[in-house]
């Protein structure tokens, strides 16, 4: 049934979005910084580029997936200077400036940084053929079957940013600058850590 492919990419989303990496700890810096709607934008971002992934992984495009193979190291040493830099930018916040308002030029960078950052990782392509595997869906799916099971895969990815970020959102009133500090460091030390991991292991490839 058709239904059952959008079960199935619904639980590939939140499977993949509940191990956020330095995506999710961009997303819970930028919702205590700016708000709920910069940090859903961000994990939006996430999963655009998710999107994409899926849509090469469930239609088997090659042409796509060898290239990004192909340019695998580049990709992933360009992804991990990107999150090294926001784990920077993260850091050097000293104070609480927490905003109401955001303009759209703000949001749509919030959207545009995560959404690069995400594409340049051509691992996820490959995770998500892994767990198509896992999930018993093989090729020859009707392109029915698979637009079901790749929006099933968005509303799972977008649940899971919805559902950080709105926690997050919940809390952010209650942080104290002392607070907002130190996650503020936590976070940058995450994404900074996040950036050298994955700058290593493109080198090292």
């Amino acid at each position: 049934m058709i239904i059952e492919y959008f079960w199935k990419g619904l639980l590939i989303g939140l499977i993949f979005g509940v191990p956020a990496g330095a995506i999710g700890a961009l997303t819970i810096g930028r919702t205590l910084e700016k708000g709920f709607a910069a940090g859903f934008l961000t994990g939006m971002g996430s999963s655009a580029a998710d999107l994409i992934y899926s849509c090469v992984g469930v239609f088997g495009i090659t042409v796509v997936s060898d290239f990004l193979s192909a340019r695998q190291t580049m990709l992933q040493v360009t992804g991990g200077i990107l999150i090294l830099l926001l784990g920077f930018g993260i850091l050097r916040k000293k104070e609480q400036v927490m905003v109401q308002n955001e303009s759209k030029g703000t949001l749509a960078f919030c959207f545009l940084s995560a959404f690069t950052t995400a594409f340049v990782n051509p691992v996820t392509v490959f995770s998500f053929m892994a767990a198509f595997a896992a999930f018993g869906i093989h090729g020859g799916l009707s392109v029915k079957q698979g637009a079901v099971l790749i929006v099933g895969i968005l509303m799972g990815t977008l649940c899971w940013w919805l559902i950080l970020s709105g926690i997050t959102a919940h809390f952010r009133d209650r942080i104290t600058g002392k607070i907002y500090r130190w996650l503020n460091c936590i976070l940058g030390c995450l994404m900074t850590g996040f950036g050298i991991v994955m700058i290593i292991q493109g080198v090292m490839k």
